[in-house]
Parts: C-alpha cells; structure tokens; sequence
C-alpha cells in the first residue's frame, strides 16, 4: 500500500530520504558564506574576531572632506570657546561620511538584486543603491541613516548610539528572511563641538586598573633626543565613560618646541590640538616620545583616545584647578641621559636582550626616582655610562657572559623593584631587618652545633 499515493512513494523510509534529499536541494543557498571584501569609511575598525566584526565613528568637530567616503581631521586647532585644547579626532566622521562595504558570497548565483541591509533586524534601504560586479557586493550607507536608526532623534549624529547592522543576501526569490547575513557592531560617539574635557590629576601609583579606562597622570623625563612619558597613571573608570562598549585605547601627546624668550608656561599656554603628536600604542613597555632635538626644551599636555579616534580629557593646565606644574609637563632632552637607550651602552640591556625588556624597565625605573634625583647619583650614572659600552658590547655576542651577568644582577633587581615599590628607606631598613634577622637565626644554629660537638 502507498503511504502517500499522490506522491508515488511506497513506503515510510522512501518518504524520508527524498524529503533530506529535496532539502539539501533546495535549501544550498541558506548555507552560503559571506565574506568581508573590505570595509571603509568608519573611524575606526575592530576585525580581530571574525565571528562580531566592529565599527566605530567619532564625531567631535565640523569638518567634513571633498570625498564623502574619507573622514576628516577636527584637530585644527582652532580656538573654541576661548579654548586651544577641545575634543577632536584625526579621523572624525560626518553624517553624510558614506561606510563602504563591499562583501562576497559563495553562493555564485546571488544577483545585487538579491541585497539585504538590516539595522537592529529591521530591514532598511540604504539612500544609495548599492552595485555588484565580478561578484562582490558593494554597499553605502551614510552615517546618519545608521546615526538615526540606533539613536532616537539623531538625524545629525550628535548622539551617541550603537547597534547591529548587517547585509547579505537573500536564501530564496520570495523571501527577505535569511541566515546568509555578515553582522557588525557599531558603536558611535558624538562630542559637541568645543566642549571641554579636561581629566583630573590622579595618583601615579593607581596603574592596576580595569583595562580600556584612561589616563589621568604623567611627568616627564627627558632621554636621548626623545622624552619620556614617566610615572603614567591610571583610574579605574576614569576619565568619564565615553559611551556603551568603548574603550580608550591608551593616551596621546601634544608637543611645542620652546621658543627663544618664552617661559614653560607660556609654551604649554601655546599647544594647541593642531601641535604636534603622538600617540603611545602600549605605554606601559614603551612611553617614548621620539624624534626630538637635543639641548631643546619641550612642553607636552597628554589626551585620551579611544575607539572611536575621539581625543578627549586633556591635561589640566598648570594654575587651572586640578592642575599640574609646569615641570611636570617641560624637558629638555640630552644626550648624556639619554645614554641608557642604546643597548650597546648599557649592560643590564646587553644581558636581558632588550631595551624593553621588564627587568631593564626596572632598572631604569629605579635610576630615575633614585639615582638621577640627586647629584652623586647622576655622577655615578654618567661614570657608568662612560665605561659600560666595552663590557656591553662583549655581554650581548656572549651567550655565557649573559648567563653569568644576570645571575649577579638578580638581586639587585629585586632591590630596585622593591625600592620602586615601596621607597629606598623602607627597603634599606626591611632588609637590613631580614639581614640581621637571618644572621641572628645563623649565629644561634651555628653555636648550637658547636656545643652539641657536632663542629
């Protein structure tokens, strides 16, 4: 008997194998792959886990470009609100800044009439068409469309917002529903124009903090044609949240050369967010500001970026409430000093490999608060400075020597890791105490021997 007669199938196990068979038929194209071609047009971009791709848009200032798909640079440093310092990114964008994405599927038989855009699983049209040649679907959607779908009343994008939003294409001629979709977060942040964010100074000491939260403290050092971020500190969720799911991604520096006649504060009354910069990627391993002249003096205010490009919370100014001096903020870098940079020169970085090496940074740490803080400390730097080249040079082509040399300075880094952490007087004293202790302990087990014959 047939199960189902109109079908001409005879049995139950018939029925079931030409219905898997049919669904994979029919449902190929609801197994497709899309694949992210490129992505332009956003601030920033965070592709790192292919699974939740990332876009970000700051929008801090006016400025636009001839070319709507570039971003433009609101650090102009022009004076607003009476102010040099303000909120800006190198990378700002504008409503109309146009996100170009293009993608592939590896369905070949997708047709640009087959597009899907959705935004927050709403399905939308993007203002600008989108075409498709050699297979590649390239799609534009300009930034207040996605401003204004995320953020209630954001026409302009002068609110901060986030959201998903994805393209793809569609699984069937008569159906909008699909899985075959490649879905971005994205996340805006949008700053009024001169609005100022100065940080609070903070403690150099609170460094441990939750990662992604700002910087609120430095001081300066100077070093071989370059100067030093030093003591940089953090805050735990400090400065103020930018906006949901971003981040600072670590601070920035701008810099004037001192003219002839000005004072420190006068050079640092002068930086503007049009000075130059630089932007310190990981400052904890390196808090270089490089490139600079010898013998010339230096002022710097330091900023936060964060995701979205937006550089945000500047230094306090010195005689500003919160504020810092003016040595905090001045050097002038030396050639002398500066010695410790290079590796042939130095041999605790001959023996551990690396300039940035932690145990070096230690080293270096502990000759800045202690060592070059005091005149016969900067004497003995400099004399070992004289005479370590010869000895460097032979430690870093001598497997061996590296051995041997950083056994015998193993102690001395626990010394100065400790002094760093918990001041000279309070080490010299806890290990004198230990010392004394430990000899003690010897002298008494020493004796006890003897009585006992057994010396």
């Amino acid at each position: 008997m047939r199960l189902f007669p109109w079908t001409g199938i005879h049995n139950y196990k018939s029925w079931a194998l030409s219905t898997l068979v049919g669904g994979l038929l029919f449902s190929t194209s609801s197994f497709a792959t899309i694949t992210l071609v490129s992505a332009e047009g956003a601030s920033h971009t965070d592709f790192s886990v292919a699974a939740t791709p990332k876009l970000f848009a700051g929008f801090a200032g006016s400025c636009t470009s001839s070319d709507v798909t570039k971003t433009c640079d609101s650090c102009s440093g022009e004076a607003v609100g009476g102010s040099k310092l303000w909120p800006c990114n190198k990378r700002n964008a504008y409503p109309t800044l146009r996100l170009t994405i293009r993608i592939q599927s590896s369905n070949t038989s997708v047709a640009v009439t087959d597009a899907v855009f959705k935004i927050n699983d709403t399905t939308f049209t993007p203002s600008v068409s989108p075409t498709m040649t050699d297979g590649i679907l390239t799609a534009q959607i300009q930034w207040f469309e996605l401003c204004r779908a995320m953020g209630t009343d954001n026409e302009n994008c002068t609110k901060s917002f986030s959201g998903e939003f994805a393209l793809g294409f569609k699984t069937t001629s008569d159906s909008t529903t699909t899985n075959d979709l490649l879905t971005f977060k994205v996340y805006g942040r949008a700053i009024t124009a001169g609005q100022d964010l100065v940080y609070q100074d903070c403690p150099a000491e609170d460094s441990q903090v939750t990662p992604g939260s700002g910087y609120c403290h430095f001081s300066v050092y100077r070093g071989d044609a370059k100067i030093y971020a030093d003591q940089l500190g953090r805050a735990d969720g400090y400065p103020a949240t930018t906006a949901a799911g971003i981040e600072y991604t670590g601070p920035v520096f701008f810099f004037r050369k001192q003219l002839q006649g000005e004072d420190d504060n006068t050079t640092i009354a002068n930086i503007t967010n049009a000075s130059d910069i630089m932007q310190l990627i990981s400052p904890e391993q390196d808090n270089r500001i490089d490139g600079l002249e010898n013998e010339v003096r230096y002022c710097m205010v330091m900023a936060n970026q964060d995701q979205t490009g937006i550089i945000s919370f500047y230094t306090p100014l010195p005689g500003t409430s919160g504020g810092v001096t003016a040595t905090d903020l001045c050097a002038t870098p030396s050639q002398v000093v500066g010695l410790l940079d290079d590796k042939h020169c130095f041999i605790a970085t001959a023996a551990f490999g690396s300039e940035m090496a932690p145990e070096v940074q230690s080293f270096r740490d502990f000759r800045n608060k202690y060592l070059l803080s005091n005149s016969v400390g900067t004497k003995f730097v400099k004399l070992y400075y004289k005479h370590s080249p010869f000895y460097a040079g032979w430690i870093s082509d001598n497997e061996f020597a590296k051995t041997a040399v950083r056994a015998a300075l193993w102690p001395l880094l626990f010394f100065a890791r400790l002094s760093v952490a918990f001041g000279l007087w309070t080490t010299l004293l806890v290990l004198t105490l230990a010392g004394a202790s430990a000899y003690g302990m010897y002298r008494r087990w020493f004796r006890v021997r003897k009585v006992r014959g057994v010396l």
